[in-house]
């Protein structure tokens, strides 16, 4: 037992499997998916995503997404103080591309601004996730919140995420890129690979066949071994990451994941897309 309750929070882009966060009694706040006049929290309830990424091709207009509003942020906050929680470490989505960290912000501020510590991830998906998972596992064995803040940032600095996008129609629509860029790429059939990386969205690599670019994404996961935690994310594309999975098995640590990325980040994406999340044991040094 600690003498300290210290619980860890986030949002919805996280992608933690429920298993993971009933386990470790992570809660998140939703962001939001606003498909024509209708908005959506992202819970994984109230918008399930096998059935959004098949309709996503066929909706009218792209759907945007949104933070919480500082009045949900208060309340999710008083709510976890109020079930007994000391002090609150609340890891988000990057503030560089998102609304989502102010928005937590205000909400702090308006609860217990000295008991609640807010950490700008960099990261996205599983990024995000690799470090909510390593907080939520300190937290019941430690009270020191310095402790589990620098655990946190030597998770962050031995994570890589890769993504392979699939289509970059999804993106242009988004306005997320150039629009000469997007229709370059649309126009050449190149598969870009993307890292996610001090709260940026990048290009790393262009490839002509999505059989190259899955070479690619493997060697880029095989530099990272030996690694503590994976986890293979896709968009309406399970068989390719359960294929891409099994193409690495020989690296991967027991309990790998495969997560379908939350609609908040999906709809800019689009369906078809497989990532990698990795985490490598030098974290731990």
């Amino acid at each position: 037992m600690t003498s300290k309750t210290i619980r860890i929070t986030a949002d919805s882009v996280c992608d933690l499997p429920k298993d993971i966060l009933s386990e470790l009694n992570i809660k998140l706040i939703p962001t939001y998916v606003n498909i024509g006049d209708e908005s959506i929290p992202d819970d994984g309830v109230s918008l399930n995503r096998g059935e959004f990424y098949q309709r996503l091709p066929s909706l009218p207009a792209q759907p945007t997404t949104a933070a919480p509003s500082p009045g949900d942020a208060q309340t999710f906050f008083q709510n976890i103080m109020d079930d007994g929680a000391d002090h609150i470490i609340s890891i988000h989505v990057p503030e560089k591309l998102s609304g989502v960290y102010n928005t937590m912000r205000l909400g702090a501020e308006a609860v217990a601004k000295d008991k609640i510590t807010l950490v700008d991830s960099l990261q996205l998906t599983m990024g995000i996730g690799m470090q909510v998972w390593v907080a939520a596992e300190l937290a019941q064995e430690t009270d020191d919140v310095n402790e589990i803040i620098n655990a946190i940032e030597r998770v962050r600095q031995n994570t890589e995420l890769y993504a392979i996008i699939d289509t970059m129609e999804y993106i242009k629509r988004s306005g997320r890129v150039n629009a000469l860029v997007a229709n370059i790429g649309t126009l050449l059939r190149i598969k870009p690979i993307v890292r996610v990386w001090d709260g940026d969205i990048e290009s790393h690599s262009r490839v002509r066949t999505w059989s190259r670019a899955e070479d690619k994404l493997r060697d880029l996961t095989r530099e990272e071994a030996p690694l503590d935690r994976l986890a293979i994310m896709h968009i309406a594309n399970r068989d390719g990451a359960e294929k891409f999975l099994e193409s690495i098995q020989d690296i991967a640590p027991e309990k790998t994941i495969i997560i379908e990325v939350t609609p908040t980040l999906g709809t800019h994406i689009g369906p078809g897309s497989v990532g990698v999340t990795t985490l490598s044991k030098n974290w731990r040094q």
